[in-house]
């Protein structure tokens, strides 16, 4: 074996040592911040305020059973079923459920306690425009209306037409699809 044999493997060794070496002697230096133990407690700043005024939540749940007699009056079999609050610390909500076979479906919301309420519902479809519908409620009574929906899943968004905090007054929405 001659020399010009051995220095291929020499290279090869040689650079693999100095990847290791190079590597052993590395240090990498974290700059957290030193944080010395306490014994107080955090303080918080705000803390979120409890909603138990007596006369609101009677007024809200004698809104829940009237908006369950113009709700449940839709017949035909549910597909959805949803209620919430409007106002307050929780300002409108929305749910979702699968429609099982395309048709027509009859899509009724009412509102009880305000003085209005805007309803989303659509369904998003790949290569189709997305087009919620969006129902306005008077909140004097219930206001149903036909629409078509694919097989798939459903969403439904229920709030006050005005943007904003508003105050907790025990106003309360809801939609039931049926088909």
């Amino acid at each position: 074996m001659g020399t010009t044999d051995r220095e291929p493997g020499r290279a090869l060794a040689l650079c693999l040592l100095g990847a290791l070496g190079g590597t052993a002697g590395c240090a990498y230096q974290y700059n957290e911040p030193v944080r010395s133990p306490t014994t107080a407690p955090a303080i918080v700043t705000e803390s979120p305020v409890p909603y138990v005024d007596p006369l609101v939540l009677e007024r809200e749940v004698q809104n829940y059973s009237e908006l369950d007699l113009l709700l449940k009056a839709a017949p035909g079999p549910v597909l959805l079923f949803e209620e919430g609050p409007l106002d307050g610390p929780v300002r409108g909500f929305g749910t979702m459920a699968k429609v099982p076979a395309a048709g027509q479906y009859t899509v009724t919301s009412a509102c009880v306690g305000a003085s209005g309420a805007t309803v989303s519902i659509g369904q998003e479809h790949p290569g189709a425009p997305f087009q919620p519908v969006e129902l306005a409620l008077d909140c004097t009574e219930a206001a149903s209306r036909i629409i078509p929906f694919e097989q798939g899943y459903v969403f439904v968004h229920l709030v006050l037409p005005t943007p904003g905090p508003s105050p907790w007054t025990g106003a309360v929405g809801g939609v039931r699809v049926t088909g």
